[in-house]
C-alpha cells in the first residue's frame, strides 16, 4: 500500500473516506431502526415452554450482534474521518 499522504491526490481521496465513513454511519442507523431490534423487548409475543426460551435467547443474542455491528461501523466511519484529516493536513504542511 502506498502512502498518499505525501502525494498531492491524498486530499482528492479525503472527500472519497469522509463520503464512506458517512454511509456507514447510516447503514448503522438503518441497522438499529429496523425491526427485528424491537423484536426482543416484545415479551408477549414470546412463545413460552423451552422452545419459546431458546427462541428469545437466539433473537437477544441475534440483536445484541446487531448492535455490535452498528457499533463497528461507527468506529470504522471514525477511522475514515481521522485519516481523510490526515491526509488533508499532510497535504497542507506540503504545500
Amino acid at each position: 500500500m502506498t502512502d498518499q499522504t505525501v502525494s498531492p491526490d491524498g486530499s482528492a481521496y479525503a472527500p472519497e473516506l469522509r463520503r464512506r465513513a458517512g454511509h456507514l454511519v447510516e447503514l448503522a442507523a438503518a441497522i438499529e431502526r429496523s425491526l427485528v431490534m424491537t423484536m426482543a423487548d416484545d415479551v408477549d409475543a414470546s412463545p413460552s415452554g423451552p422452545e419459546g426460551r431458546l427462541c428469545r435467547a437466539l433473537l437477544e443474542r441475534n440483536v445484541h450482534q446487531l448492535h455490535r455491528a452498528a457499533d463497528d461501523l461507527r468506529s470504522t466511519a471514525l477511522r475514515f474521518r481521522t485519516r481523510a484529516d490526515e491526509l488533508d493536513a499532510a497535504v497542507e504542511s506540503a504545500a
